[in-house]
């Protein structure tokens, strides 16, 4: 009587688990790399969904509404590198303050070392009524945490309108 025996010695298991091991260690610096330019660019894609949805609600409320960094999720801060700690999208009533008209918080985001605008008085966006923007005409650049390749870095451009875009993985400037 043959008895055919299917399957793997212990010998050929060991063999394939440490193949496996060194691939996954061959590959695993290039996941991060991804992992880091992917956090990067959803950071700015969130940031540019808000400032699309800031225009949107002051044109259906016909009142201004603006978006400011915030540290604490309530007040707007004045921080340059504030950005990464979030930031608010509420309705400018000028004597009630953002607590009363809040439409939108966005909380810290990880993986990210700054946030920063190119001009000093890059707290804030105002969208008027008509969809115009005060304060525009900036460029935020999205850095992420550790030393991480020059193309993780992202620009968001916003035109003298208002009007924002994402830019190229890389670029610094909005030219």
């Amino acid at each position: 009587m043959n008895r055919r025996v299917i399957g793997l010695t212990l010998v050929e298991l060991m063999v394939v688990l440490a193949m496996m091991a060194v691939v996954t260690s061959l590959a695993a610096p290039s996941f991060r790399s991804l992992w880091v330019k992917r956090s990067v660019l959803l950071a700015a894609e969130a940031l540019l969904g808000d400032l699309r949805y800031a225009r949107s609600e002051a044109l259906k409320r016909g009142r201004p509404v603006l978006l400011c960094q915030s540290s604490n999720g309530t007040t707007c801060s004045q921080d340059r590198a504030g950005w990464a700690d979030g930031w608010l999208v509420f309705v400018d009533s000028n004597a009630a303050g953002p607590a009363k008209a809040l439409l939108r918080v966005q909380s810290t985001l990880p993986a990210l070392a700054t946030i920063v605008s190119n001009v000093s008085t890059g707290h804030g966006i105002t969208y008027q009524a008509t969809g115009s923007a005060k304060s525009a005409a900036q460029t935020i650049l999205f850095t992420p945490a550790g030393s991480e390749s020059p193309d993780s870095i992202r620009a968001l451009c916003i035109s003298l309108q208002g009007r924002a875009r994402v830019g190229s993985a890389g670029a610094t400037s909005c030219s």
